[in-house]
């Protein structure tokens, strides 16, 4: 390579270089300048004003207030500067990003909710005579773990079993337990439970979808 342009390139790696260097402090000048900016416009259009504040603070509540400012500069808060009214623009910047994540919310916990209700109709099963031989049994067992309060069979078998939540368990054994006649005849004479049992599901068997438990989240 000839002198000459070896001494080009050297002249050029300085010059990128140099430009680099020169490059890099306004890039932070900037960064700065919006920060400075944003906080100009907040206490312009802040001051004697609840209603922009409260919108500010609803839009907090969705993006929280660590991450708010370089949110509202990414989706253009600064384009309110120099408005002819600048706590309307404000004030409609706010409105506008907190409702379109308010739906944006609303339309995941929709999706979900259908996601979650679809699974369960996947997860039903055919209302065949041994299923509901099964479950009619399974419903006279359930009960009788209420009657014998055996807790540690209600959550661990029948609750899954039966797709319930510990609402409707709690629910079911309000229901169960207020038959204080039943209670005082197993009391007096616990052999009659299972007496009892053998008609629950003689019973079951007529009308299983009024006896089976939970009939409808379990049968198709």
């Amino acid at each position: 390579m000839k002198i000459s342009n070896i001494l080009v390139c050297a002249i050029v790696s300085i010059l990128v270089a140099s430009c680099a260097k020169k490059i890099s402090p306004i890039k932070n000048k900037e960064t700065i300048s919006q920060v400075d900016q944003i906080s100009l416009l907040k206490q312009q259009t802040e001051i004697n004003n609840p209603y922009i504040v409260d919108a500010k603070n609803k839009l907090i509540q969705f993006v929280g207030s660590k991450n708010f400012d370089n949110y509202i500069i990414k989706h253009g808060i600064l384009n309110c500067q120099g408005d002819n009214n600048q706590s309307s623009c404000v004030l409609n910047f706010y409105l506008s990003e907190y409702y379109k994540l308010k739906y944006d919310m609303q339309l995941k916990k929709w999706v979900e909710e259908n996601q979650a209700q679809h699974d369960i109709e996947l997860n039903k099963i055919k209302a065949t005579e041994n299923n509901i031989k099964n479950y009619c049994q399974s419903s006279a067992d359930f009960i009788e773990a209420i009657y014998t309060k055996d807790t540690d069979k209600i959550t661990q078998y029948f609750q899954p079993k039966f797709k319930m939540s510990a609402q409707d368990i709690l629910s079911l054994q309000t229901k169960v337990t207020k038959d204080n006649y039943s209670l005082f005849l197993i009391e007096e004479n616990p052999s009659i439970l299972q007496e009892m049992k053998v008609d629950y599901v003689e019973e079951c068997l007529n009308n299983p979808k009024d006896n089976i438990i939970n009939y409808f989240n379990i049968f198709r």
